[in-house]
């Protein structure tokens, strides 16, 4: 079974925490973080032969699920096993798990280095001082949404692409 392509399902952050957290990408995670909006990925992988039916596994995936509340948490880091500061899901967790175990098999897979750990990344890949400030400035986080909808991305022509906004529960 070969994977030729790659895939994202992410849930999106909504305004006006949206802003926010681009700014605090910008100033700790640096330029590679403009052209990414702030999100929580539940699946970054690959899907098989067909696009179309990966597409219908995460819309079937999508209208299955609720909305949900989503927290997001004080700036941790996973040093030093990643060179990564996130902000941790202190809502939300088990549903993204969930949604996460459902979109994998049939047509999708996650493919990383690492175990699926839902969180917004805010920095990685930079300077261990600009891990340390992002952590500092950002102990005191606290931050709360609704999850309405995931989005699904591709990179059929090399970058990453927005194809479809899902609403949950469609």
């Amino acid at each position: 079974m070969t994977f030729e392509y790659t895939l994202g399902v992410v849930i999106p952050v909504p305004q006006p925490h949206r802003e926010q957290l681009r700014a605090w990408r910008q100033e700790f995670g640096g330029e590679a973080t403009a052209p990414i909006a702030p999100h929580i990925t539940l699946v970054s992988g690959s899907f098989l032969n067909s696009w179309e039916k990966a597409a219908a596994q995460v819309r079937r995936v999508a209208a299955t699920a609720q909305p949900f509340s989503m927290q997001l948490g004080p700036a941790r880091s996973f040093r030093p096993a990643s060179d990564v500061v996130f902000l941790p899901l202190e809502r939300g967790a088990q549903e993204c798990w969930a949604l996460h175990r459902a979109l994998l098999g049939d047509a999708l897979r996650h493919e990383s280095a690492f175990a699926y750990h839902p969180h917004l990344t805010i920095a990685q890949n930079v300077p261990a001082q600009q891990l340390d400030a992002a952590e500092s400035a950002l102990a005191d986080v606290d931050l709360s949404f609704e999850v309405r909808s995931i989005q699904l991305f591709d990179t059929r022509s090399g970058e990453w692409n927005f194809s479809e906004d899902i609403a949950l529960g469609s």
